[in-house]
């Protein structure tokens, strides 16, 4: 019997374990935003994989689907395909708290217990110079399949490259705006949330178990040629950021419109 070794997975079904925190993630195109509770107030991120503008989605699922031995073998926790985002920037989470000066640690901690609600409130990390946390960007980016990644034994992703050199250079001023929030959180709670290097990606699933991810290595190779092939030709295109909560790797939520 194999243990879980991955503090985001609590079960094979998969199930998913309570990590809480909150990033800024491209909105998707085409947008299907479900009300998370009875105020509606919060919006549940649902993306439609059939729509033609998240055909790159799609594929990405599909071909996922296609290697079983991932969930049998070796115990890999596939993400339902409603989740599926690509991160810009990360925020303070579960497993980077502890690295929040002393001075806002406490009232860090209350806002992601808090999580979901805690997001509808005023709150200092939500905000940087009385302004809502966001990526300035004023052109729309397009990506593509780049390859397949394993990141630390825990997550399997397909990282994407811009589609174009007009795609590249908006990417470069991303990064620029992106470098300078990274500091400016570090200027004013201690905490680097985030490395400076960037890597576009859709996380598809997470491995349960470290040591039987370790035995996939050699496959990645092989599998990414799938990806490759499957994805030909396909782009996905973000016009605007948004700042999201998120209670665990398949829940992200925003909020509404006017709230």
């Amino acid at each position: 019997m194999f243990l879980i070794t991955n503090p985001k997975v609590s079960g094979f079904t998969p199930q998913w374990s309570q990590f809480r925190g909150f990033s800024i993630l491209f909105d998707n195109p085409s947008d299907r935003l479900l009300p998370l509770d009875e105020s509606r107030e919060l919006r549940l991120l649902s993306c439609d994989i059939e729509n033609e503008e998240l055909r790159l989605y799609k594929s990405l699922y599909q071909t996922l689907t296609i290697f079983t031995e991932l969930n049998n073998t070796y115990l890999f926790c596939p993400l339902p395909s409603h989740s599926y985002h690509v991160t810009l920037w990360d925020g303070i989470n579960e497993a980077n708290v502890q690295a929040v000066s002393r001075k806002h640690r406490f009232k860090a901690e209350d806002l992601l217990e808090g999580l979901p609600h805690s997001f509808l409130r005023e709150n200092e990390f939500l905000c940087i110079e009385n302004q809502p946390l966001n990526i300035n960007m004023k052109e729309p980016i397009t990506f593509q399949f780049d390859r397949l990644l394993k990141w630390g034994n825990s997550v399997l992703v397909a990282s994407l490259k811009p589609a174009n050199s007009h795609s590249q250079a908006i990417l470069h001023k991303i990064e620029k705006e992106r470098k300078y929030l990274i500091e400016e959180y570090k200027g004013h709670f201690g905490l680097e949330t985030c490395g400076y290097s960037y890597t576009p990606h859709v996380s598809l699933g997470y491995f349960a178990n470290q040591e039987l991810a370790e035995l996939t290595t050699s496959m990645i190779d092989s599998w990414n040629e799938h990806f490759l092939t499957n994805t030909k030709g396909q782009t996905i295109t973000f016009t605007s950021n948004s700042l999201y909560g998120f209670n665990q790797m398949s829940t992200f939520f925003k909020k509404a419109v006017g709230s």
